[in-house]
């Protein structure tokens, strides 16, 4: 007498399902972009009823309305609407971040400059002796400032689980 032969009944979708390789939540902050980093660890922060990591994350995600962190200080340069560097402002440099990774990603993607309110470009036009046209921060700042809040993440994360174990 033989043995029947399994009956499989899989389609590919179940298979390529079964074989997806699931990123812990410390790898994925390593290797996704921040966003998608930040809002995987949302969904464990969530998921873990962790509400000082969830509001950091929230923050870090869309934007500080509030209290300010002190790392979230960028230096930036002036241009005036040639597009030539204005020197003389570097006391202005330091300027307190309160945009959200989600922009800053799309602004490095992009390549855009960051728009400084009016009252300020009118303020550093006279500290200049002439017009400033726009603030930036430079794609290496940008880069600099993402990783440091990418070490910030993974560091709560990895003090969330010591905490959880």
């Amino acid at each position: 007498m033989s043995v029947p032969e399994p009956c499989i009944d899989s389609s590919i979708d179940d298979i390529l399902a079964a074989l997806e390789v699931r990123l812990d939540i410390e790898e994925a902050i390593a290797q996704l972009p921040v966003t998608q980093a930040l809002e995987k660890c949302l969904l464990f922060a969530q998921a873990h009823n962790l509400i000082d990591l969830e509001k950091l994350v929230k923050q870090e995600l869309d934007g500080y309305q509030d209290e300010l962190p002190s790392d979230r200080i960028v230096q930036l340069n002036y241009f005036d609407n040639g597009g030539q560097i204005i020197n003389g402002l570097d006391q202005y440099r330091a300027y307190p971040l309160t945009i959200g990774v989600r922009k800053l990603e799309l602004h490095l993607k992009n390549g855009l400059t960051l728009m400084l309110p009016k009252q300020i470009l009118n303020f550093l036009s006279k500290a200049a002796g002439r017009e400033v046209e726009s603030g930036h921060i430079s794609p290496a700042e940008i880069h600099r400032f993402l990783g440091n809040i990418r070490d910030l993440v993974s560091h709560k994360i990895k003090m969330q689980r010591l905490a959880l174990t």
